[in-house]
């Protein structure tokens, strides 16, 4: 499988951060809503209310509603230079995300559960030296830690309106259970979808997909499969990350989800009633194209998590 070479970039280092996702669709008047009143008909969507927010004249860090887990931010200038938002996590770990210009707000998740976060937007300088704009030291403490994992987010953008909720709720529809509506979400993805080995060898260094135009094409890189199976199961309620590491020495990525009794079963999937295999939409993708079977991705020591979003 050819690897997310490219977007190392975006999350590994201080990279000259090109190309942003085309259909941010945060909708500020909306108010948010917490996990208990989630449901398949009730879109979790992420809001900059104002009430806590740290800003100057050229941009803004939104962090009102904190509690579950994001913040908002913008650039509000117009700037030929590069820009992007610098998250510091509780554990030390710095998660890196692009930010356009122009004010057109980003929603940046907040992942690692309670704890304290450094948050600072940042402009490219020169060469690969950024400087700081502004910044915030957030303290965390979540109303529910499965929230990031129910909003949109940068990566895994979504609205209501997106034509990927729709088709959940079609999808899932005659589902009588969590494990039932993830199934039928999961098959559809697997066995319709196509592994674009174009885009793959192309993409650029800061690629975030366009769900929908994803899901028209029905075709991808790992990175498209995994955030449109995440964004779709999000949209129904199910708590889902985004996972992002090596599998083997190849850049990949997949997903876990929370299962009621179980707690978070690290990047699988309940198949069968009896075990939990690994949720890997890109690799039973190709396997199912290649001989119509599925193949699991079971072989838990050649997968490495490094980010979740």
């Amino acid at each position: 499988m050819k690897p997310l070479h490219k977007i190392v970039l975006l999350v590994l280092i201080i990279a000259v951060i090109s190309g942003c996702s085309q259909n941010n669709n945060t909708e500020n008047n909306e108010t948010s809503q917490p996990a208990a009143s989630i449901s398949s008909h009730e879109i979790p969507i992420p809001a900059a209310t104002g009430v806590d927010i740290e800003s100057d004249e050229r941009a803004s860090i939104d962090y009102s509603n904190m509690g579950y887990g994001y913040v908002i931010v913008e650039f509000s200038e117009t700037s030929e230079k590069t820009l992007r938002v610098a998250v510091k996590e509780p554990h030390g770990d710095t998660y890196f995300y692009a930010l356009r210009d122009g004010g057109v707000p980003e929603i940046i998740p907040l992942t690692e559960g309670d704890g304290e976060y450094m948050i600072g937007i940042y402009e490219n300088t020169e060469g690969s030296n950024y400087s700081r704009v502004i910044s915030v030291k957030l303290d965390v403490v979540l109303e529910d830690d499965i929230l990031p994992f129910l909003y949109p987010n940068q990566f895994v953008n979504f609205s209501k309106e997106s034509e990927l909720v729709a088709l959940a709720a079609e999808l899932t529809k005659d589902a009588h259970t969590t494990e039932e509506k993830i199934a039928a979400i999961y098959e559809y993805v697997v066995k319709n979808f196509t592994y674009d080995h174009e885009r793959a060898a192309t993409v650029p260094s800061g690629y975030l997909p366009n769900l929908d135009e994803v899901l028209k094409e029905k075709e991808g890189i790992c990175f498209d499969y995994s955030a449109l199976v995440t964004a779709m199961l999000r949209s129904q309620g199910i708590p889902t990350r985004l996972e992002i590491g090596y599998h083997g020495e190849e850049y990949h990525a997949w997903i876990s989800k929370l299962c009621d009794t179980d707690g978070w079963i690290e990047n699988r999937y309940h198949h069968n009633g009896e075990e939990w295999y690994r949720m890997d939409p890109t690799i039973e993708s190709g396997e199912y194209k290649a001989h119509r079977t599925r193949h699991e991705a079971r072989a838990d020591d050649t997968y490495r998590l490094m980010y979740c979003y």
